[in-house]
């Protein structure tokens, strides 16, 4: 080895980037939090600077307690949720951006609310809310922080309605759509809509689920759960690889297969009635189908995070 490679090799000064530790990042963005405390001193957006900053500092440890809200935000809460266990410190500084002036930036993603935006009433909102949930209303208003990041991304990502518009509006979901917010926030090296052929492709459908261990895979469908079928598409996160197995039940492959995952949906609990499989630490949901049921109703975004 040359003396210009060893002092390379000492230095970590070589062309190829290293990640900042999770730790780290997220270490950087509660001194953040700290130093806004010390000179943030006047309420913005109804939400006093110690209940934002309490909540934030609450999200960095706990990423998958971000509540989506009222608002039928899931694409923008899908990709939060993943950049927010990414990259904790630059979601808390987009925040707190947000918060002092209304404009944010995060990673490539240029934000500036507008002023209907800064003077909405959003805790009068919710309260008014009708048939509002009594349970609900209470996590909504505990959530102000997060509604008012998300709404940052929702401002950049789907400019045709008003972020604070009804609670109930209908936004045309399109996994193209979250492909480019995933592209445009210069957070990931690469992101991948698998195709059709791809995801009947039994090797190049389970790769591309496997790799939730390491990137960012999120789902979007028409899951019935989540609104009529055909109208309203919702997107998820998986929270980790799926198991596969067999029935024993048919004879073709295809069928016989059960796809079992877990993922991460909008930071709420079932109620018991749903009786839906819940882990409430990482806040997911548990769904089976066969192979070629997922292959056939979900689409499937892959987003390998970048080593910054």
């Amino acid at each position: 080895m040359d003396i210009v490679a060893s002092i390379k090799q000492l230095l970590n000064s070589d062309d190829t980037p290293v990640a900042i530790p999770l730790d780290q990042r997220r270490t950087r963005a509660k001194a953040a939090i700290e130093a806004f405390l010390r000179t943030q001193t006047v309420t913005q957006f109804k939400l006093p600077p110690d209940k934002f900053a309490e909540r934030l500092r609450f999200l960095v440890d706990s990423p998958q307690t971000l509540r989506q809200g009222a608002y039928g935000w899931c694409l923008p809460a899908a990709f939060l949720h993943s950049a927010l266990r990414r990259f904790p410190d630059l979601v808390v500084q987009f925040g707190l951006d947000l918060y002092r002036s209304g404009e944010g930036r995060l990673g490539g993603i240029d934000v500036k609310m507008s002023d209907t935006f800064r003077a909405f009433d959003y805790p009068e909102a919710i309260r008014t809310k009708r048939d509002l949930p009594e349970r609900n209303r209470d996590l909504y208003l505990a959530s102000h922080a997060d509604w008012l990041v998300l709404a940052g991304i929702q401002e950049d990502t789907y400019t045709l309605l008003s972020v604070t518009g009804e609670f109930d509006q209908i936004a045309s979901l399109t996994t193209g759509a979250l492909v480019s917010l995933f592209e445009d926030s210069g957070l990931y090296a690469e992101v991948t809509d698998l195709s059709g052929a791809d995801k009947l492709d039994r090797q190049k459908l389970l790769e591309a689920l496997n790799r939730s261990a390491t990137h960012d895979v999120i789902l979007v469908t028409d899951m019935r759960r989540f609104g009529p079928e055909g109208l309203s598409k919702h997107a998820v996160r998986l929270v980790a690889p799926p198991t596969v197995t067999t029935s024993g039940n048919s004879g073709n492959p295809a069928d016989d297969e059960i796809i079992t995952f877990q993922y991460w949906s909008w930071g709420f609990r079932p109620s018991a009635a749903e009786n839906i499989p819940f882990d409430p630490v990482q806040n997911a949901f548990t769904y089976s189908q066969t192979r070629r049921q997922f292959g056939a109703a979900i689409d499937i975004v892959v987003a390998e995070p970048k080593p910054i």
